[in-house]
């Protein structure tokens, strides 16, 4: 089998019942909360008050460049995930269809600790 073959393929991951799922949120919905979880409160602060002070013009530039850069990387992993093994998507669904259910329950439980971690942070978001 030649290798331009191989990359169209796409592996059907068993899924129990639970995560059989139905389309309950329209294109604009999803765009909307693509784009409100993008641009945030440190969109708008963190370059003016952190970046520029301490980095300068140029620095905050490379920065900005630099993290978008590492977003386009893991938007090309999750691009191949999501045409690899189609499904609900997410974080816990490619591990569990990659890695098995162990790797996917730590997976799981250190965003759930990471996203518990910053809610102060997107708390201090309702005070501007």
């Amino acid at each position: 089998m030649d290798e331009g073959s191989h990359a169209q393929e796409t592996f059907e991951v068993a899924m129990p019942e639970i995560y059989q799922t139905q389309k309950t949120f329209t294109p604009l919905a999803i765009w909307a909360m693509s784009f409100g979880c993008c641009v945030g409160w440190g969109a708008f602060v963190l370059p003016g008050s952190i970046m520029l002070p301490s980095a300068g013009p140029l620095g905050a530039a490379l920065a900005l460049v630099l993290g978008a850069f590492v977003m386009i990387v893991i938007a090309a992993n999750y691009h191949f995930l999501a045409q690899r093994y189609p499904g609900p998507g997410g974080p816990f669904f490619f591990v569990r269809a990659v890695f098995g259910a162990d790797h996917a329950f730590l997976c799981a439980w250190f965003l759930w600790l990471v996203y518990a971690a910053i809610i102060w942070a997107n708390a201090s978001a309702l005070t501007i």
